[in-house]
């Protein structure tokens, strides 16, 4: 059987005009990607990912190698700094996605229309926009996957091996960027095997297709070449032939789940199940899900128009990475951040559900005049874009950026930074390396310096910092705790960033942390510390960040920020009053603690429960003798009660204490 070789000459002027639509969607989705682009670093892995595009390192598990080639393109763009040129390379693979998808669409039901609508909603979609201004692999991700189904109609139509040919070099070049492509390959190829009714599963041509798909994973070589040269910015030892396996299968994760068991042992399939669906109406709102459903119903009985065409199996790779991270999440997303961790792993789907609102649209419309179509798709995207660009316009977003900064700017000279958590890890190693800010602040981070290969790397870049063991665990049976290496440089100014590790109780008694910033300063228990130099410091340190117009919703690391800058505010008059207890040399200080914690809640009254609590203990603790400080104290236990949890014990006694403060004022 011979293969067709594609249009004949005297098809240019359709392939032309096939090509509008595409490049219409795609250049508009560009512009306003750029209009909304992050100028400099965005939250989560994208500090990470900089840094190690940036200094030539290893990107955590799987590694990521297709990304960090790219980025090493684009980070060497004549425009803006490193940040935006990543940022960059996230808008400009997430538009040439929907392009790819318009067309795949467009030509999967003879209708340019369909492909428009299809292409804007899935640009447009906040999970999608989200990850497309920002320096991430997802947008990387989205373009194997559309470029897949793109090549899947072509081949439906065509039947022309080398489209079959290239599709597995694309499967393996997707799976040398993020592995989830999987759940669009594996599909694609079993039908493709099937609908070709047994041409491409002739020896020869397996062979071929096999050479072609390990052509695709070549960029995997990077890893070992990367990791000899110890960057900077690195994880893993993928120098070694077992550091490789364990880093391409993501063993330090857990291959077959998203997260370490650690996060979460008590998450439920049907609650991720629930969070896609909310998220999903989120994203196309009731009318694209209702369309959707039939989309599938008409791809699946239709086969995009023939007999074992492509739309049989359009709904399936949906089904797949729902269903299989459903498994793999194991996050609680009942909580925002989470949820939104977990969500940015849904932007497959969202891709197979604008892909099916496409073919209901072309359905619906298959008799209707051009005009009234094309009005149709185009209020469809017009809606799309403006109910969404306001939320995701980070043109002036610099919350991230000034949040870590802030942590250097405290830091004194020589200091030594123990942090934890991707946001202030990443963001530090971003600006020490991208921008050259505070190099003589040795940070060092938790979570890697756990590792068997993270230590070696730490001590060799900051050879004056003692490990005193080969590895970093809460659990003093397993390697070093806080506590040792605190004791091994007690001589260096210290400084815990993001808190202890869970479990680890190594310091408690024993040292003291003193909130300092966004950070803790740790003094020994036997160092003495004078709250009047400690006050005044502790002032300058407060975070100087200006929120005016950024955005902080929940969920989003900005909103991460903003409840952080809050809790230090609170934790200073928290620990004044704490380390004034019941000592009369010190009662002089509970008036000023409870003075800190009213200034917290008079600037922001939606603050934590924890908060109203603290300034209410303060006060009495201070001393309650007239009617002013009785209105005062009930104002605070008030608004404790507006939002205290159900199960606290003491309830009962703070609304007894309440009913005398009003009585008595």
């Amino acid at each position: 059987m011979t293969a067709s070789k594609g249009l004949a000459a005297g098809e240019s002027k359709p392939l032309r005009d096939r090509a509008a639509a595409p490049l219409g969607v795609g250049t508009v989705a560009f512009v306003v990607y750029v209009l909304t682009l992050y100028r400099t670093l965005p939250g989560g892995d994208s500090g990470e990912l900089i840094g190690a595009v940036a200094s030539g390192g290893v990107i955590h598990p799987p590694g990521y190698p297709l990304y960090a080639l790219l980025g090493s393109v684009f980070a060497h763009l004549p425009v803006g700094g490193i940040a935006f040129r990543l940022n960059l390379m996230s808008a400009a693979c997430d538009a040439v996605a929907a392009g790819v998808l318009t067309a795949a669409v467009a030509r999967g039901t003879g209708a340019r229309w369909a492909g428009v609508l299809s292409g804007a909603l899935f640009a447009f979609a906040p999970g999608v926009w989200r990850y497309a201004i920002a320096a991430e692999v997802f947008a990387l991700n989205n373009l194997a996957i559309a470029l897949l189904v793109w090549l899947a109609v072509v081949y439906d139509e065509t039947r022309d091996d080398r489209f079959a040919l290239l599709g597995a070099f694309v499967l393996g070049l997707g799976l040398s960027n993020h592995q989830t492509v999987l759940f669009t390959g594996v599909p694609i190829v079993g039908w493709a095997l099937w609908a070709s009714g047994g041409t491409l599963a002739r020896p020869a041509m397996l062979g071929r297709l096999v050479a072609a798909g390990a052509l695709g994973l070549v960029p995997y070589l990077y890893l070992p070449i990367s990791a000899s040269h110890h960057a900077f910015v690195t994880w893993g030892a993928a120098d070694t032939w077992e550091g490789f396996w364990t880093h391409v299968l993501r063993r330090e994760y857990g291959t077959f789940q998203l997260a370490p068991s650690v996060v979460s042992k008590n998450v439920y399939a049907g609650d991720v199940l629930y969070a896609w669906g909310r998220h999903t109406l989120d994203q196309v709102g009731w009318p694209g899900v209702v369309l959707a459903i039939g989309g599938a119903g008409a791809a699946v009985t239709q086969g995009w128009r023939k007999p074992r065409g492509v739309g049989t199996i359009l709904p399936v790779p949906l089904l797949l990475s729902v269903g299989i991270m459903m498994v793999m999440a194991n996050m609680p997303v009942s909580q925002p951040l989470y949820r939104d961790i977990v969500a940015r792993f849904w932007q497959q789907p969202d891709l197979y559900v604008c892909a099916l609102i496409g073919v209901a649209f072309a359905s619906l419309t298959a008799r209707g005049p051009a005009c009234i179509t094309a009005a149709l798709a185009g209020v469809g995207a017009l809606l799309q874009v403006g109910e969404h660009y306001r939320a995701l316009d980070h043109h002036a977003n610099h919350l991230v950026q000034d949040y870590t900064a802030e942590m250097l700017r405290v830091a004194p000279r020589g200091a030594l930074l123990v942090s934890k958590g991707d946001l202030i890890t990443n963001g530090l190693r971003y600006l020490q390396l991208a921008e050259n800010r505070r190099p003589d602040v040795r940070v060092v981070d938790q979570e890697l310096v756990g590792t068997a290969w993270g230590t070696p790397l730490f001590a060799a870049r900051f050879p004056d910092v003692v490990f005193p063991g080969p590895r970093y665990s809460a659990n003093p049976s397993q390697g070093f705790t806080l506590k040792q290496l605190f004791d091994q440089n007690h001589t260096t100014p210290l400084y815990l960033c993001g808190g202890a590790a869970p479990g680890d109780t190594s310091i408690d008694g024993v040292y003291g942390l003193w909130p300092l910033g966004l950070c803790d300063e740790v003094h020994a228990g036997t160092e003495p510390v004078s709250l009047d130099d400690w006050i005044a410091r502790s002032e300058d340190a407060m975070p100087r960040i200006d929120f005016t117009g950024q955005a902080h919703p929940v969920g989003s690391w900005e909103g991460i920020v903003w409840g952080d800058v809050w809790e230090v505010r609170q934790s200073r008059g928290a620990h004044l009053m704490l380390v004034a207890g019941n000592n009369p040399a010190r009662r002089k200080y509970l008036p000023v603690a409870a003075a800190i914690l009213q200034k917290v809640v008079d600037d922001n009254p939606e603050v934590s429960a924890h908060v109203y609590k603290n300034l209410a203990i303060a006060l009495g603790r201070a001393g309650i003798t007239t009617p002013e400080e009785r209105a005062q104290a009930a104002r605070a236990w008030e608004g404790y009660l507006r939002q205290a949890p159900p199960e606290d014990p003491q309830l009962p006694a703070i609304r007894e204490e309440l009913v005398r403060l009003r009585r008595d004022y």
